[in-house]
């Protein structure tokens, strides 16, 4: 289980944040919309990935990443192929997302 800093919030650990991908579906619709929004406004704007700042998706993902975040965002829930693979790059963006639950 994660530490607890000075403050007392609880630290996650990677693994927790994978653990908790793979068991919640929902862990996986806010962690996409979480990576959409590390990604910059005019990145957000052009489905397209301009900096290399290590936030956000790569351009290997951008299109699609920016995609499913907007389709959550609409109050859409994602299934099937698409939950699929969006619990795949969650995993794969899961160092971002344990510095977006330890707010770093």
């Amino acid at each position: 289980m994660g530490t607890t800093n000075t403050k007392n919030y609880k630290t996650y650990s990677r693994s927790e944040i994978v653990l908790l991908l793979i068991r919640s579906d929902k862990a996986v619709e806010r962690g996409i919309v979480a990576i959409y929004n590390n990604q910059t406004l005019d990145e957000q704007r052009d489905y397209k990935t301009h900096y290399r700042n290590n936030k956000g998706f790569n351009k290997i993902h951008d299109k699609f990443g920016t995609y499913l975040a907007k389709y959550i965002l609409s109050g859409k829930h994602l299934d099937g192929n698409f939950l699929d693979k969006a619990r795949k790059l969650t995993i794969y963006y899961s160092k971002q997302l344990v510095d977006v639950a330890n707010g770093y």
